[in-house]
């Protein structure tokens, strides 16, 4: 949580003791001890690691406030070693203001509340709270759980990617997990969420798309046994015309996905 970060406009920067915390201005009196509660397990959070929950941050003068707190944590060799240390701050922070710039560019991604780091040992236990979408599930539990909301649900998930990656969103592991959908007011909500070490880099050069698009389809191969529902052409075709393509588009789009994913899987046999 560097001084070099900008922190977005409706933002403020705090420090107290042991906690570093860029929060919304209007919860910066809450105490930081507020951001580290331990909270209630979040349904269905697959795909956003260990440590999701669900708090309460405030009600009385501020409303009810709920958070969606995503501890983050080490993947790998190091998750053994030392799952929640990390050696330098900024990761929250750099995510939230990735949220903040999506959403001012009316990109529909959950809002952030606060990036917290707190100084464990010789390094930095980190946290990222985004504000609960009450009722939202992971577009695939929505998928399975009400089939004639299947077709809007997954059309409007390729709208939401579509016009992140026309800001310039750069994500090394976008897949179907980043996305929530709730039903309400008779028509689908899809939000984005979880850009841990996403940028926004405008333009966004077609090979870069391409392979995001790859990395999409293969997450859905490499998690089908534990995903609600699998995936089918039909989806991936309806989720490509909800980013604008044309059919003509769509089929060769869909064409080269699948020969770039066998590729992978010939090489890589383990990520079937």
């Amino acid at each position: 949580m560097s001084d070099r970060d900008e922190i977005p406009a409706g933002y403020v920067r705090c420090a107290n003791g042991r906690d570093l915390v860029v929060v919304r201005a209007d919860l910066a009196d809450l105490p930081p001890e507020v951001w580290w509660g331990e909270g209630d397990a979040l349904p269905q959070a697959r795909g956003r690691g260990d440590g999701v929950r669900v708090l309460q941050l405030a009600a009385g003068a501020h409303g009810l406030v709920r958070g969606v707190a995503r501890t983050y944590r080490r993947g790998g060799v190091l998750r053994a070693l030392a799952a929640e240390q990390f050696f330098t701050a900024e990761r929250p922070t750099r995510e939230l203001a990735a949220l903040v710039a999506l959403r001012r560019a009316g990109v529909a991604a959950v809002e952030p509340l606060a990036a917290v780091a707190q100084r464990s040992g010789l390094g930095y236990r980190l946290r990222l709270v985004t504000a609960l979408v009450d009722g939202a599930v992971p577009l695939a539990a929505l998928a399975a759980a009400h089939p004639e909301l299947r077709r809007r649900a997954v059309r409007r998930a390729g709208e939401v990617v579509a016009a992140a990656l026309a800001c310039g969103l750069r994500h090394r592991d976008l897949h179907v997990d980043n996305l929530v959908a709730v039903a309400r007011d008779g028509g689908i909500e899809v939000f984005l969420l979880d850009l841990d070490r996403a940028r926004l880099a405008p333009p966004l050069p077609e090979s870069v798309r391409a392979a995001m698009l790859t990395r999409m389809a293969r997450y859905l191969v490499r998690h089908r046994a534990r995903l609600p529902t699998p995936a089918s052409r039909t989806d991936a075709l309806r989720f490509l015309a909800g980013m604008g393509y044309a059919a003509a588009a769509r089929r060769a789009i869909a064409t080269s996905v699948g020969k770039r994913l066998r590729r992978q899987l010939a090489v890589r046999p383990w990520l079937r």
